[in-house]
């Protein structure tokens, strides 16, 4: 759980800023004028606040996992995942460190995340984004007309880079240019998809909300990643 949520917290802040660089293109070729988009409204993002709905497709499994909760980001550097269904789970990154507390378990993790978030929130301030992700990925920008989103297609350069994803899809909302919906395909073939709801723009966030009071008695669990 601990790798997993790190790693879809590198997959989460890449992608909103989803860079191209040599793209395939697929319609009227507005790839340039979206990516401007793009990074002007990242440069303008102080926070994010949505609502989002998970969906696990695991081979073991007959159908979809669903989870929903809440998702925060204050710049520069403060995450908060809220699972509340059907297990409350929360996730918080702040200061280097990442907590995940397990209410109906009673238990609680933390690690050093500080070499990851360097290069998360890096992503999340649209710094480089372009250089490090074409390193990785070739990209395929598709317009369809008459929908309200822009869709893109992430596939690994490298076998090296497929082993741990196979595949990013990623939904761009045309008026606010803010992913809306993304989904990932991981080595072994399990997909995991987000998709936001109610997303509020740089509304006010308490700086009282990244801090998690753990109860009384609670165990908390040194994790190291690799």
């Amino acid at each position: 759980m601990l790798k997993r949520a790190v790693y879809a917290g590198f997959l989460i802040a890449a992608i909103t800023v989803s860079a191209f660089g040599k793209s395939a293109v697929k319609g009227s070729g507005t790839l340039e004028s979206v990516m401007r988009r793009v990074a002007e409204q990242q440069k303008k993002t102080r926070t994010l606040q949505a609502d989002f709905i998970q969906e696990r497709e695991i081979a073991l499994l007959s159908k979809p996992e669903v989870s929903t909760g809440t998702f925060v980001y204050s710049k520069p550097n403060n995450v908060l995942w809220r699972y509340d269904a059907p297990k409350p789970v929360t996730m918080l990154i702040s200061k280097g460190m990442m907590t995940t507390y397990y209410p109906q378990l009673q238990k609680a993790e933390t690690a050093q995340v500080k070499r990851f978030e360097e290069r998360i929130f890096k992503y999340m301030g649209a710094s480089g984004a372009i250089e490090e992700l074409t390193r990785y990925f070739n990209f395929t920008f598709i317009e369809s007309k008459g929908k309200p989103f822009y869709t893109m297609e992430l596939i690994p350069k490298t076998k090296m880079i497929a082993r741990r994803v196979r595949r990013i899809k990623i939904w761009i909302d045309r008026e606010t240019y803010l992913t809306t919906k993304f989904e990932y395909v991981e080595g072994d073939g399990d997909l995991t998809r987000y998709e936001f709801k109610n997303v509020r723009f740089n509304q006010d966030v308490p700086q009282s909300l990244f801090a998690i009071n753990l109860p009384a008695g609670v165990p908390v669990q040194q994790m190291k990643l690799e």
